[in-house]
């Protein structure tokens, strides 16, 4: 007999890791060309002159940087909750180790997220990024916690 997963085997590990690789997927599709600044504000910015009028330009500038930057706390807030429920599968309670490693984990993607932008033309690598990515990651973390009491 060869070595491999029963089917239930499979399909918990699928349902245990599958959500976790899917969204870093996600995260690193949004790390390419088609989601730079200068694309997010051709389709953010006549929405946001809809939603403020009276706007200025710097403010409305402004307001898009904050939904790029809100963008990287969710990104991040959901990969460190998913890295979490990998790590802690069928364990009850709050394990503190796990809470370390994923945010360590989403961080240490962060930072690769990041170093991948440098090699992509209309992306800007930011070491801010990573911090917002961070804290993204803590607060995913945070949630959690609050949650399960």
């Amino acid at each position: 007999m060869g070595v491999g997963f029963r089917s239930g085997e499979f399909q918990s590990a699928i349902w245990r890791w599958g959500p976790l690789i899917l969204w870093m997927a996600v995260i690193s599709g949004l790390s390419t060309d088609a989601f730079s600044a200068a694309e997010t504000g051709r389709l953010l910015m006549p929405l946001l002159r809809l939603l403020f009028p009276g706007a200025s330009p710097a403010s409305l500038d402004l307001l898009h940087a904050v939904v790029r930057k809100g963008a990287h706390v969710t990104e991040f807030a959901i990969l460190a909750f998913l890295w979490y429920r990998a790590l802690d599968w069928r364990r009850s309670g709050w394990q503190t180790k796990a809470a370390l490693t994923a945010l360590v984990l989403a961080a240490g993607f962060g930072a690769l997220d990041e170093a991948h932008q440098m090699f992509v033309p209309n992306r800007t690598a930011s070491i801010v990024d990573v911090g917002w990515d961070s804290l993204g990651a803590a607060l995913g973390l945070v949630g959690r916690r609050m949650v399960q009491r």
